[in-house]
């Protein structure tokens, strides 16, 4: 072989290693490139796996806490109907007991109505008692027929047209001997109607303008029944202790002292 037949020959045979270097070279930087894409491809899926964990403990959190609740709502309705059925009952048990009072409050009434000493049952009832017991004044006064005429009202517990005739009577005959009467009735009938102000002075005015009348001392009496009756204890003390001093052994103040003893001791 010939030296210009050898040179071809021999020029492959140096390039071959490097271009078998070259192909090695682009292979690792293929495997390179793969590795790069699978290491992205493993992250998301990590990444997505973690998410997903994230997500189950979530919902497994949420289920947890919803079965809480339920449970909390059965609990809380059963202590509502317990609740329920004890108000119930009480309900129950006050409609018995109000029944039963009612029934032992007419009963009494009843008495009391039929009895001419009975207890205070209620204003209207004592008042209608008490007009329907006393008879006509056997002193004839000045305007004795407007007077009977007011009274008969009073007894027949028509109170508002009795405390207009009456006003009317005292009015038309202020110096009739029968004007303490009258203011004493006066009294009574408006303390019915819920004229406690102008009950109290009306029978004021039979004690002090009509001290020596016989009406004056029971109109004291009134006078510290309607002060209990609307909370002013310190008052009634004081109008039942004017009524020993000024009229002491009298039955008027003996239910003074009586009275007295029934007020609540003072704080």
């Amino acid at each position: 072989m010939t030296r210009w037949h050898l040179f071809p020959v021999l020029s492959l045979l140096c390039l071959s290693p490097f271009a078998q270097a070259e192909s090695t070279g682009e292979k690792v930087l293929q495997l390179q490139q793969q590795m790069a894409v699978m290491q992205g491809e493993l992250s998301s899926l990590v990444a997505v796996q973690q998410a997903s964990k994230g997500s189950q403990s979530a919902l497994a959190d949420l289920l947890a806490r919803t079965q809480r609740l339920e449970q909390e709502v059965r609990d809380l309705r059963g202590e509502l109907d317990t609740k329920t059925h004890a108000l119930q009952t009480q309900q129950q048990a006050l409609t018995a007991q109000l029944a039963n009072l009612t029934s032992a409050t007419t009963s009494t009434s009843s008495t009391a109505i039929t009895a001419s000493n009975a207890a205070l049952i209620n204003s209207a009832a004592v008042i209608a008692s008490a007009a329907s017991n006393t008879s006509a004044p056997t002193i004839q006064g000045l305007g004795q027929s407007d007077y009977q005429q007011a009274f008969d009202l009073l007894r027949q517990g028509r109170y508002g047209s009795a405390v207009t005739a009456l006003q009317g009577f005292i009015q038309r005959h202020p110096q009739s001997s029968l004007v303490p009467d009258a203011y004493y009735w006066l009294g009574q009938a408006q303390y019915v109607l819920g004229q406690n102000d102008a009950a109290l002075k009306s029978l004021d005015t039979v004690q002090t303008r009509f001290s020596q009348s016989s009406k004056a001392p029971e109109a004291m009496l009134r006078m510290a029944e309607i002060y209990q009756a609307i909370g002013q204890s310190g008052k009634a003390r004081v109008v039942l202790d004017k009524i020993i001093k000024r009229y002491p052994s009298t039955p008027s103040a003996q239910k003074a002292e009586a009275q007295l003893q029934a007020l609540p001791a003072k704080k």
